[in-house]
């Protein structure tokens, strides 16, 4: 069963009974998020456990996670609600974006799957780790100053799993097949994701042939995947996405496993991906090295081509490789380093890719 809990969201000036702890500075402004109705009034238990998630998602601090200032109980016309003052997010969420520019360039797909991933690391790695539970496009926030991303609605995820706490709570087009029977850990975080990045790759909400939750169940637990997962081009893309949401959470891709993914590696302008699939039988692998900052190349190589090179995992060298590439004039010697460490990058990740298939 999925419960709603329906959201009135404002941006205003509200009296507290107590000082914001700590008080929103004057150049951010809070986003005030009252719940309601709530169905019942919550028990001394449920109140105590509530107060302390609160005060735990207080001291929260990461670029990539929305701020959680404080909360309060109040009514609103007459019933009983809770309210939830946050960081206010000034351009919309991930959904909204999707809705009106369709497409979103891989560059974009690539920084802001990374910054997601940064700010579960953030959360996973507290003591106790935190699991979101329910990440979806809809609750990753924008920023309008430097179009970052930021991961939201932990407060009222919190307020939820307080208020319904012996139902499942979640959207269930992202929820992982073990959180239908409430045994689960960080990796829904990572199913979740996975469906946050078929989204932001295809423009298509997962599971949107199915015409109800029920139709979505028996394919989530059936190992059935979306049928936009078949409509995504990008094959690193779609590797990446498999990985994530696959049904048995044992094999699938930790957040550690993503940020160590050379899809994810920090913008070095050069990137190398495999020119042809990698069948996993042979030593020699064909390589294509992008230059996405033209002032990397020397002169010899046009902008927006790709280099095309042949690699043998069992004699060649990354840094011989990249030299050789320097001495026939493509880019210059100080770029060396950083040609050599993209392809590093991808021969871990076949590697890896090649060690799990033999599994």
């Amino acid at each position: 069963m999925t419960m709603t809990m329906m959201v009135m969201m404002m941006t205003v000036t509200i009296p507290a009974p107590l000082p914001l702890t700590p008080p929103p500075s004057p150049n951010s402004a809070a986003l005030c998020a009252v719940s309601t109705p709530q169905d019942r009034k919550l028990t001394k238990a449920e109140q105590q456990r509530f107060k302390e998630e609160a005060e735990m998602l207080k001291g929260l601090q990461h670029p990539n996670i929305v701020r959680f200032y404080d909360s309060w109980e109040s009514s609103l016309r007459g019933k009983k609600c809770i309210v939830l003052v946050t960081e206010l997010m000034t351009s919309g969420t991930l959904k909204t974006y999707l809705k009106r520019f369709k497409v979103m360039k891989p560059k974009v797909l690539r920084s802001w799957c990374r910054q997601i991933l940064k700010g579960l690391q953030f959360l996973h790695t507290r003591t106790p780790p935190i699991i979101h539970r329910d990440l979806k496009c809809d609750n990753i926030f924008i920023t309008g100053p430097t179009g970052s991303v930021k991961i939201g609605d932990l407060g009222l995820a919190t307020l939820m799993r307080t208020s319904f706490a012996k139902s499942v709570i979640g959207t269930p087009e992202f929820m992982a097949p073990e959180m239908y029977e409430e045994r689960y850990d960080e990796s829904v975080d990572v199913y979740a994701f996975g469906m946050c990045m078929l989204e932001m790759g295809t423009s298509e909400y997962p599971y949107s042939e199915c015409q109800n939750a029920a139709q979505i169940y028996r394919k989530v637990t059936s190992g059935i995947k979306p049928a936009s997962f078949h409509k995504v081009s990008d094959p690193e893309v779609k590797e990446i996405i498999e990985g994530c949401i696959r049904q048995n959470k044992a094999e699938r891709l930790s957040i550690r496993d993503l940020l160590d993914h050379a899809f994810f590696a920090e913008d070095t302008g050069l990137r190398v991906e495999l020119a042809e699939d990698d069948a996993g039988l042979e030593a020699a692998l064909a390589l294509r090295l992008w230059v996405e900052d033209p002032k990397k190349l020397k002169g010899k190589h046009k902008d927006n081509e790709a280099i095309e090179f042949s690699f043998n995992l069992e004699a060649d060298v990354p840094e011989e490789v990249a030299y050789e590439m320097v001495k026939s004039g493509f880019f210059h010697e100080s770029d060396s380093k950083a040609v050599a460490k993209s392809i590093r990058d991808r021969l871990a990740l076949v590697r890896k890719t090649r060690e799990r298939r033999q599994a």
